[in-house]
């Protein structure tokens, strides 16, 4: 999919918009929730990516009709002064992204792994990120 831009947007004002869950009723009466449970924006001031994870719930007469669905979304977001707005476009793990900043407990919270590759790339994009931290603390105490 490309990328959909709002003129006008604010970032903010993009990411409300991303994360705001859905419900609606299926010709068989099923009602289908969609809900963000999690979400961080990781990025600078003109781009970024949104994390999320998603639950889906699937509910007839009061009963559950199907096991509940969750996944982890990627959504990069971009400024355009051509469109004078926020912008995005939107992945999910199986598109196995190549941006690694997923938090780590998001990669608990959705225990059916699309992309085992992708996640992988996570958990080494954090190994760095650790390694980086103990290398800076360690210059900081030897001075």
């Amino acid at each position: 999919m490309g990328w959909l831009f709002k003129p006008g947007s604010t970032r903010r004002g993009m990411i409300v918009e991303r994360v705001q869950g859905w419900e609606r009723t299926t010709p068989t009466d099923t009602t289908v929730k969609t809900t963000c449970i999690a979400h961080c924006y990781r990025g600078g001031v003109f781009k970024g990516v949104l994390w999320t994870v998603w639950e889906r719930t699937f509910v007839k007469n009061g009963e559950q009709e199907r096991p509940t669905e969750r996944w982890i979304g990627c959504d990069l977001l971009d400024y355009s002064k051509a469109d004078e707005g926020w912008g995005y476009k939107d992945m999910e793990e199986g598109m196995h992204p190549y941006f690694y900043s997923c938090p780590l407990k998001y990669l608990a919270l959705v225990p059916v792994v699309c992309s085992e590759e992708w996640r992988e790339g996570v958990r080494q994009y954090h190994a760095r990120q650790n390694e980086k931290r103990l290398a800076k603390t360690l210059l900081k105490t030897s001075r």
